[in-house]
């Protein structure tokens, strides 16, 4: 039986790759985390992922991160670190959304299944009363000429 902690595991499944970073602090500040029993490991990734949130992801640690109309997302291309098997084109990133921005129209926070409408050139979702007004107005064009793809 191993002895030590269990491995972190990645979002894929996979042992997290780990090293020993050394960092000098003042010595108030360590009898205050140990005063605290707050874990130095723990405290250092936390802090690191907070401070370059959207620049690295904290499910995978991948650094290819993607800014889409929708939000940003673990990304799906190769980088150094991301060579093996993973979810998308064959990368280890594991594709989850980090965070989703507002729709341009109507301020409603977009989501993993909500649609992207382009209305005069701002960025819409499947609840902005524009795009709903839109698929109306194609709904009656259609009823009248008829669907133009049936053709």
């Amino acid at each position: 039986m191993p002895a030590g902690r269990p491995a972190e595991l990645d979002s894929n499944g996979k042992p997290v790759t780990k090293c020993l970073v050394n960092c000098t602090i003042p010595v108030k500040l360590r009898d205050f985390l140990a005063e605290h029993k707050i874990n130095r490991s723990e405290l250092f990734r936390t802090a690191a992922l907070k401070m370059m949130e959207l620049k690295i992801c904290p499910y995978c640690y991948s650094h290819d991160i993607n800014e889409t109309p929708k939000g940003w997302r673990c990304g799906n291309s190769l980088d150094k670190y991301n060579k093996l098997e993973g979810v998308n084109n064959g990368t280890t990133n594991c594709g989850k959304w980090l965070k989703f921005k507002r729709c341009d129209l109507c301020e409603a926070i977009h989501t993993p299944t909500s649609g992207i409408h382009d209305v005069n050139g701002q960025i819409g979702c499947d609840q902005c009363p524009e795009v709903i007004k839109q698929k109306e107005d194609n709904k009656k064009i259609n009823v009248a000429f008829g669907d133009v793809r049936t053709l």
